[in-house]
């Protein structure tokens, strides 16, 4: 079966919107609708509902999820397989967002190359919302993640926790003086979004927003302002003395999960993995 007609299927069940998957797969929608009724006639039952708002899944379309997601994650490690150089023992794919890279995965990338010189390791780079589809469709191994959905097809350990404190550009700046002046909002999750309110109130005047924690660094560095960080990422810059922790804030901690299919918890190069991930979060902190 064409891989393309499943990896349709899969992005049309998850938006549940034709145009919304053309866009994600850099097609047109008639592209897709045409790859969708084609997959329907070789499979024979119809699999999504179309009304004018939105799309569902028949009841076919349900009973296919699963085959379509185990078929595509099959043809992701065949792919990563008949790659591997002649001399490879093992391979591993892990994903993170930039910041959990910067921290401590680098580190985790470069002991795992000595543990084992003739491993592949790919190391990726994604957003918050790419992760988890990339993890369940069999992209990546191991995903790294602040926020871990508590999902039946995942296994998820906490590899440790990240302290995030308020740093700015000058000394003796009161919280109210940092937040009131260039406070850039790094987007840390659901709860660290719901902790902060918490100890400094809803109504936060916000001079930038991003998702990526160098981004506020860099900001801050070369023209002012204070944001969240976490502390390996800061800490030498604090004793260098050009940032400083902000008076009166409190420090946010945030755990960090590695996340895999359930089921492969049991795999010998996985688990050595994420244990070596843990120790080398345990000596950033």
């Amino acid at each position: 079966m064409d891989v393309d007609l499943i990896r349709t299927f899969l992005q049309v069940a998850k938006t549940r919107h034709f145009r919304k998957a053309a866009e994600q797969l850099f097609l047109t929608q008639s592209a897709v609708s045409a790859r969708i009724k084609l997959l329907e006639e070789r499979l024979g039952a119809k699999l999504f509902e179309r009304s004018k708002h939105q799309v569902s899944l028949t009841t076919a379309g349900v009973r296919f999820l699963s085959h379509a997601e185990n078929l595509m994650a099959s043809w992701v490690v065949a792919c990563q397989e008949v790659r591997l150089p002649e001399h490879t023992s093992a391979s591993i794919v892990a994903g993170a967002t930039d910041t959990l890279w910067n921290i401590f995965l680098t580190d985790w990338m470069i002991e795992a190359s000595l543990l084992d010189p003739t491993m592949m390791i790919r190391a990726e780079l994604h957003t918050a919302d790419s992760l988890m589809p990339s993890l369940l469709d069999g992209s990546i191994d191991v995903a790294v993640m602040f926020d871990a959905p508590a999902l039946p097809r995942l296994h998820v350990e906490e590899l440790g926790s990240v302290p995030l404190m308020m740093v700015c550009n000058r000394e003796d700046t009161s919280a109210d003086e940092a937040l009131s002046t260039r406070f850039i909002d790094v987007d840390w999750g659901e709860s660290f979004a719901v902790a902060m309110q918490q100890h400094l109130g809803t109504a936060v005047p916000v001079f930038l927003h991003t998702t990526v924690g160098k981004v506020a660094l860099e900001m801050i560095l070369k023209s002012g302002g204070a944001a969240y960080l976490p502390e390996p990422m800061v800490a030498g810059h604090i004793a260098s003395r050009n940032l400083f922790p902000v008076a009166g804030t409190p420090v946010i901690v945030r755990p960090a999960y590695a996340a895999l299919l359930a089921g492969r918890e049991g795999d010998a190069l996985l688990s050595q993995m994420v244990t070596l991930m843990k120790g080398c979060l345990e000596r950033r902190l």
